[in-house]
């Protein structure tokens, strides 16, 4: 569960202690706010994994997406950049209405 948590409750030791171990334990993260202003994230490290291994699989995506959409272009020198726009969108439109 994600809390919010302002930095003056955890002033003392024994209160960052207490979250720290909620947080190791996974069961919460925390945004950490000072003056009721968002900062941080507080999270496991595990959830940090996560969190960098996705993003990391979203870059990878559009990488692979920008590299497939220059091959497509190098095999399709003649078509104009409105003329694929125009054939998208008649595709799409025609997926929606099988759906439909």
């Amino acid at each position: 569960m994600i809390k919010n948590i302002d930095l003056k409750d955890l002033a003392d030791a024994e209160s960052l202690r207490q979250v720290l171990a909620r947080i190791k334990k996974g069961e919460d993260q925390y945004i950490l706010k000072d003056n009721d202003q968002p900062q941080a994230a507080l999270l496991s490290l595990e959830d940090l994994e996560l969190l960098k291994q996705a993003k990391e699989n979203k870059q990878k995506a559009w990488d692979r997406l920008f590299e497939n959409l220059e091959k497509v272009h190098a095999r399709n020198p003649d078509v104009s950049e409105e003329q694929v726009h125009s054939d998208v969108e008649e595709a799409i439109r025609a997926i929606r209405q099988q759906q439909a």
